[in-house]
């Protein structure tokens, strides 16, 4: 019942004060816009950095006269890594695997040829869970009797170890980026609601006077935050599907957009818009709960 009084008096302050509401209504429909942009590229970008992970794997070679049994303790000590959960996956390269592989690279496999018998050693591709533990499986993997004398162990340090470093960024960023939209939206939201309860100190004040609680004059702005925020969301989700179906769709099959409609991508459309809406709410709730703390103090 009494939820019923504190929305009526939401509504009836939304038409009362319509300009300050429809301001409130736009800031909010700029701030999920942003938002809804933001969080299929951010997913993009982390899709691409998996994808360069899975190039950064190590190549354990294998000498030539390795027994069977040592190849085996080798795949075991793999196999062993892979419990740990340091090791994503592995496969082992025979020796003229490696060599087809390398006459595919090439552009004239006639100097293959040439060969008297394939140089190229059988090898395990170990593909690791993160990039920042491979100098850790090459510690453990290096001196076994089966790996190769001088080809050894390899993977790309200096690479790994930059791209690890561009990683990092790009994730800080990522979440900078994340906190300053949501807080800008929250001030913003706030300062505009705060015209409203402005408009309406004295009445809150003599509400005060007379014995009404915090947040029985608290409730009826918050919902009013409330609505505002969800039709913002609202209008800025009909956007965003307009903006999906008219140039993200087309370019879905070239590009990794982060954003789909069977979730098979980053993100689906339906999730993101649940998302939107469930943040324009709360964005509005908690603007208008911090705005309103100040004109309570009577």
């Amino acid at each position: 019942m009494r939820l019923r009084v504190y929305v009526a008096e939401a509504i009836r302050s939304s038409r009362a004060n319509v300009a300050i509401s429809v301001a409130a209504t736009v800031t909010v429909l700029i701030a999920v816009l942003l938002l809804g942009a933001f969080i299929p590229t951010f997913l993009a970008v982390q899709s691409t950095i998996d994808d360069q992970k899975a190039k950064l794997d190590i190549s354990v070679y294998i000498k030539d006269e390795a027994t069977v049994q040592q190849v085996q303790g080798l795949q075991n000590n793999i196999v062993g890594l892979e419990s740990e959960g340091l090791v994503r996956e592995f496969s082992y390269v025979s020796k003229d695997d490696a060599l087809a592989i390398l006459r595919e690279q090439l552009r004239d496999e006639s100097v293959l040829d040439e060969l008297a018998s394939n140089p190229l050693p059988a090898s395990f591709e170990v593909l690791p869970v993160d990039p920042a533990d491979n100098a850790q499986i090459v510690g453990q993997l290096e001196g076994h009797p089966a790996v190769h004398e001088e080809l050894g162990v390899e993977f790309e340090a200096e690479t790994t170890n930059r791209f690890l470093d561009v990683v990092t960024i790009v994730r800080w960023v990522m979440l900078g980026l994340t906190l300053l939209l949501l807080v800008a939206a929250v001030l913003l939201i706030g300062n505009t609601i705060r015209l409203s309860i402005f408009a309406r100190r004295r009445e809150v004040e003599v509400m005060k006077l007379v014995g009404a609680t915090n947040w029985f004059i608290r409730w009826p702005y918050v919902i009013e935050g409330v609505l505002c925020g969800l039709a913002g969301a609202v209008v800025a989700v009909v956007l965003l599907l307009a903006l999906k179906l008219g140039v993200v769709d087309p370019l879905s099959d070239a590009t990794d957009s982060g954003l789909s409609d069977d979730g098979t991508a980053s993100i689906s459309f339906f999730s993101l818009a649940l998302i939107l809406i469930l943040a324009g709410a709360v964005v509005g709730a908690v603007g208008s709960g911090i705005t309103l703390r100040r004109f309570l103090r009577v």
